[in-house]
This record gives C-alpha cells, structure tokens and sequence, in this order.
C-alpha cells in the first residue's frame, strides 16, 4: 500500500474520532449544568420528603419481592423436585 493510499484512508478516520471527541465535549458540557450563583433574595425550597419517601416506597413495594423471588427460584425448584427430577 502506498503511502497516498495510506493517508487518505487514514483521513476519514481521523475527521471521525475529531467529531467524536467535539461531540463529547458538548456533552459534557451539558451535564455540567449551570455555574451561577443564584440571588440572594430567591429562598431555597424545602425537600418534600412525603412525595420521596411515597416513591421510594413504591419503588421497594416492586423490587424487594422481585428480587427474592429471583434469589429463591433454586430453592423453590429443589422443594418442587425433590425426588421428582425424572417425572417431569
């Protein structure tokens, strides 16, 4: 392979990871979020613990009984089959 060839294969390469890496950039950027102070006569909210707690709860209602639900199936499958494993 010629030393051309090599280069302009080369190329787009190069013009791709340079997107690339602007992309990145711009992205990082936005998540950095804002870096003003805010004023000094707007008050900060109060958290609103019930509406998180309220989600959160909802959230363990779903998760805890799914996940020993997972966790157990082999113990749940060897009571099931105990004894039984060619019958099935």
């Amino acid at each position: 392979m010629s030393a051309a060839i090599a280069t302009r294969a080369q190329a787009p390469l190069g013009a791709i990871m340079r997107q690339a890496l602007k992309s990145f950039r711009a992205s990082a950027r936005i998540v950095e979020g804002p870096t003003e102070a805010y004023p000094v006569t707007m008050k900060p909210q109060k958290a609103d613990w019930g509406r998180v707690l309220r989600a959160r709860a909802g959230v363990a209602t779903i998760y805890f009984p799914a996940m020993a639900t997972f966790l157990s199936w082999p113990l749940i499958a060897a009571t099931v089959l105990d004894g039984h494993m060619g019958q099935f």
